[in-house]
């Protein structure tokens, strides 16, 4: 069965673009405000996401969002701020915060790459701090089902995965800039797994859909043939669920119907088939669903708010306004 998840990640072209490591001692706050000015030069084309976090390897440090209280992670956390942002942390809370940038060694957090960074002789607190680039307009659901911040624990044992980064950052061996690149991407989806597995029984949102058994099995089925004439009949077959129930449970979860749902991922397909110059419009129709091209373009024009051929000029997704809902376009689509 297609792994809904890592197919999502996928779309949304997750790349590692910095992590390093930072020994601390003594009393210290830093703020950090990840943007796109800051990581010019490290991101990737198509980014529009910069999403942060932080592992602690040894000690206990407090961090703490914009406007939210602070919170304590000690050694095996990790700390993640999906939508990016000004984030705080510490050696203790409520500290006056320095800039991030003043423990880099007076160079630009754009100029680095992969690196470690001490202060004092004897450090009481490690962190592994990365930065990741992706097109969150890609797949917009994932993102709005995650909280400003989320905290997880991983291993910290001999030769776990946060062991393991902790000393591939001061590896100079010949590859080693590609493996730290994939082991911040690593370290990331490890986090997010985690907190899909903590989600409680009541959550709702994407993420609750993906491990929710009969709104996850009608995901799969949607996400493995999006241009597939479904139905909410056809759906809650494969759901093993009856047409009503499955219906409420879908709307519960995800807060859309079935068919609006379908609707919004048959466009984002086509946002990324647009992107080869190579496909007609008649032919990404198709490939998402509709018969007629005409029906086709009217979708993709009331949820992008331009027309296929205009996107396709326009360049990359991040360009675009917020999309509305996307609305099922049943007339004259399969």
């Amino acid at each position: 069965m297609l792994d809904i998840l890592s197919d999502v990640l996928d779309r949304v072209h997750l790349t590692g673009a910095l992590i390093f490591r930072i020994d601390l001692a003594g009393p210290w706050c830093i703020e950090a405000n990840p943007t796109f000015a800051t990581l010019a030069g490290v991101l990737p084309s198509g980014t529009n996401q910069i999403i942060a976090f932080h592992a602690v390897v040894a000690g206990d440090c407090w961090f703490g969002g914009r406007k939210d209280a602070w919170f304590v992670a000690g050694p095996g956390e990790v700390v993640v701020f999906p939508h990016g942002g000004r984030h705080r942390m510490g050696d203790k809370p409520t500290r006056t915060a320095v800039p991030f940038e003043s423990i880099l060694e007076t160079r630009r957090l754009s100029d680095l790459r992969h690196e470690r960074f001490s202060t004092g002789n004897h450090p009481e607190i490690t962190v592994l701090c990365g930065f990741l680039g992706c097109d969150r307009r890609a797949f917009e659901p994932l993102f709005a089902s995650l909280p400003m911040h989320f905290c997880v624990r991983l291993d910290t044992v001999p030769g776990s995965l946060l062991d393991h980064v902790a000393d591939e950052i001061v590896d100079d061996a010949p590859g080693a800039g590609s493996v730290r690149l994939r082991l911040t991407e690593l370290l990331f989806i490890q986090a997010l797994r985690q907190y899909v597995r903590a989600l409680p029984d009541d959550a709702d949102g994407w993420l609750a859909g993906v491990r929710d058994p009969m709104v996850g099995r009608a995901l799969h089925a949607l996400h493995r043939a999006p241009e597939y004439d479904w139905s909410v009949t056809a759906l809650a077959e494969v759901a093993a669920s009856s047409r009503s129930r499955l219906a409420a449970r879908f709307r519960a979860v995800l807060g859309q119907a079935p068919m609006h749902y379908l609707a919004r991922l048959r466009m984002q397909k086509a946002a990324r088939l647009l992107q080869r110059r190579a496909c007609n419009i008649s032919l990404i129709a198709e490939e998402v669903g509709y018969d007629s091209p005409a029906a086709f373009q009217r979708a993709f024009k009331r949820y992008y708010g331009i027309s296929p051929g205009a996107w396709r000029l326009n360049g990359e997704l991040s360009s675009l306004a917020k999309p509305p809902s996307a609305k099922p376009e049943r007339r004259n689509a399969r």
